[in-house]
């Protein structure tokens, strides 16, 4: 058995025994009188309350304003004892049955054995159990006074990082249309000393088995999902991680919240679990309360997945009707497009086919989404033509290049 469970067990018996014993000497002090009794009982009753007020206080430390009145009532009662001496007298007397000394010495008696004993009591449960528990509790919640300020971060990063980013057109690093200067000034935000306290706080208070409510694990959730576009290679797959982790048990707590709904199928395609990830939007597009934003990403996660470039399309159309000022879908179709075309060349064996429509669409819809952001062309024609990205295949292709702003290939002839 525990020191603390030894403890508790101790305090049970010894308490109940002088329960016991006090209803004993009640009984003997009543002397067969239900009325003598009963004031007995409540002398007893109101002198161990008022000294379990008084343990309460001589026992409250680390709290000014609790320490403040402390020092206040303490000197009241040493005022009170001094000079208000006859009324207490009188006061007790109320309580005797009748007069005579014996009456006065029964119940001043009661009242300083019963004062005692609940000024003891409070100051055991005191040093023994509540400071403990109180010490804990405050000492988590000033680990985690980080709170209101992660709160302003994580709302200062979804205003502030484009739509184009977070629905995974973009990287921060990598964006075009996202300023340098603005993505280091979020990342200092993101990764100051406040948050990283309050995130440290956090996983400590969760490794240790402290409870942590709502508003701390959805906080440290979305910290950690916004550092993932801020991470690159090994880094990034760490942060994934973590962000999943917590994401997953914030909804444990609270299932049907739809922005970490998605957030948590966005972690999964940062694994590489697509079709997990489309499985989870496309039961909350089902529903009546599915933000608009879903079928963008949608539109962008089954770019990812054999056979479904169609549903890709279909998703991203029915956002850009929506919302027609925006082309993040658009680039998006012109993905699934040229992603259909490089198949097509794929199952012929050709390098080229220059009267394929999905080529065609391709081109075409790429036309129209940098006639709204031109200076996206960079990032096509640099990062879209790697191995495995959707444009590999237009490549060499010399309307793609032009679009792009490519320099022309030589054309070498061969002479006979």
């Amino acid at each position: 058995m525990s020191p603390k469970s030894t403890n508790d067990h101790w305090n049970l018996w010894t308490w109940s025994l002088i329960a016991v014993a006090s209803i004993y000497a009640w009984h003997i002090v009543g002397q067969g009188s239900v009325l003598r009794l009963i004031l007995i009982a409540a002398l007893s009753l109101a002198s161990f309350l008022v000294g379990c007020l008084v343990g309460f206080l001589f026992t409250s430390y680390g709290e000014a304003t609790v320490g403040k009145v402390r020092d206040w009532l303490i000197g009241g009662l040493t005022g009170v004892t001094i000079a208000e001496a006859s009324r207490i007298k009188s006061l007790l007397l109320t309580f005797a049955l009748g007069p005579g000394p014996n009456e006065f010495a029964v119940v001043t008696g009661t009242a300083i054995v019963y004062s005692i004993l609940g000024f003891f009591f409070m100051f055991f449960q005191r040093e023994l159990i509540l400071n403990v528990i109180l010490a804990e509790s405050r000492a988590v919640r000033l680990k985690l006074e980080g709170t209101g300020q992660a709160g302003q971060v994580t709302l200062r990063m979804s205003v502030a990082l484009p739509p184009s980013i977070l629905s995974g057109v973009d990287n921060v690093d990598d964006s075009a249309r996202f300023k340098k200067h603005e993505a280091e000034r979020l990342r200092t935000l993101l990764y100051s000393q406040d948050v990283q306290g309050f995130l440290d706080a956090s996983e400590e208070a969760l490794n240790s088995g402290r409870p942590l409510d709502w508003d701390i694990v959805s906080k440290v959730a979305n910290l950690h999902y916004y550092r993932t576009y801020f991470e690159k290679d090994d880094k990034k797959h760490i942060q994934t991680s973590l962000a999943n982790a917590w994401i997953i048990r914030a909804l444990n707590m609270n299932p049907l919240h739809i922005d970490l709904t998605v957030k948590y199928a966005d972690t999964l395609s940062m694994m590489d679990r697509y079709e997990e990830a489309v499985a989870i939007l496309e039961r909350l597009e089902q529903t009546p309360d599915a933000p608009a934003y879903v079928k963008q990403w949608l539109g962008y996660f089954l770019l990812f997945i054999d056979n479904r470039l169609p549903d890709a399309i279909r998703y991203s159309e029915i956002y850009h009707q929506l919302f027609p000022n925006e082309f993040d879908s658009v680039f998006n179709i012109a993905c699934a497009y040229a992603q259909m075309y490089c198949d097509e060349l794929r199952s012929s064996g050709q390098k080229e086919d220059l009267h394929s429509k999905n080529r065609r669409l391709a081109l075409d819809k790429l036309k129209e989404a940098l006639r709204s952001d031109s200076e996206y062309a960079e990032t096509v024609g640099t990062k879209w033509t790697l191995p495995n990205e959707s444009f590999h295949s237009f490549l060499h292709d010399a309307e793609f290049r032009a679009l792009v702003g490519l320099p022309a290939e030589q054309v070498t002839v061969n002479k006979a």
